[in-house]
């Protein structure tokens, strides 16, 4: 690899960056969950093939300096190529990473970005430029999928870190399962005193979560979780998965979870 692991710190909350413009919202989240996490904060900047990384570096370095002052949170920065972003994120422990939706800079487009973070262990989150950061309100759908009751330890760190409450959104399936899956995450909340809310979903598992898009304002929510899809199908790849739609669509920053049991590290 072209980075020096030794120099890099261990369990930072990243925010991908573009030398040419300030992610001024993605910094912004990154701030306020390295904060109650005790966590610093890294900018990463990701050069494709044989693009020379020193503009990247020298504004890293500049925005470093400027921001650091008034940051209540450690800022550093690092630069790697995109072919390194899976073993970066590995290799350091990476704890989350921040994507703000730009124009004219790399991170316009949420498609690639979905595919580049496909076998994190961490979660991942995209927000756009407008959008207000917040966590107060955690809006989270559950289908019937039993990976979903890993959104249970994320909503409880929520609760317990930022005091927020949790909107679960069960899916209205024939079977139980859903409800089984929402009823293991109310467990886990009430073990940790994490104040929760139950709204009742008008659709099922393959649509509860943009129904959950669409109530976003109604529910008052400042923050979605949802799941990756598990396998992209045909119509994922000449479509696009339904996990970039939502992100697309949502008007609220969204955290995205990789649905494979062996691919989380938790903060907290």
């Amino acid at each position: 690899m072209s980075y020096n692991i030794e120099n890099v710190a261990k369990q930072q909350i990243f925010v991908a960056a573009y030398h040419g413009s300030f992610p001024e919202k993605g910094f912004e989240m990154a701030c306020a969950l390295a904060e109650k996490y005790s966590k610093q904060v890294c900018f990463l900047g990701l050069t494709g093939k044989g693009e020379d990384g020193s503009a990247y570096s020298a504004a890293f370095q500049k925005w470093v300096e400027q921001r650091g002052a008034s940051s209540v949170v450690p800022l550093n920065h690092l630069v790697v190529g995109y072919e390194e972003f899976s073993d970066v994120m590995e290799d350091t422990e990476a704890a989350m990473i921040v994507f703000e939706i730009m124009p004219d800079s790399p991170y316009r487009k949420v498609r690639p970005l979905l595919e580049l973070c496909r076998q994190l262990r961490i979660p991942y989150f995209f927000v756009k430029e407008g959008q207000r950061i917040a966590l107060n309100k955690v809006l989270v759908p559950v289908g019937f999928l039993n990976e979903e009751r890993e959104k249970g330890p994320f909503s409880s760190s929520f609760g317990r870190f930022f005091k927020a409450e949790i909107y679960l959104m069960p899916a209205k399936d024939y079977g139980s399962r859903a409800r089984q899956n929402t009823d293991a995450i109310k467990t886990l909340l009430e073990k940790s005193k994490t104040k929760y809310h139950e709204v009742e979903a008008k659709k099922d598992s393959f649509k509860v979560e943009m129904e959950a898009v669409k109530r976003q304002e109604e529910l008052q929510a400042d923050l979605l979780m949802i799941s990756a899809s598990r396998d992209y199908g045909i119509d994922d790849i000449i479509f696009g998965p339904k996990e970039e739609k939502i992100v697309k669509k949502s008007t609220i920053p969204v955290m995205v979870i990789n649905p494979r049991k062996d691919l989380y590290a938790l903060c907290g």
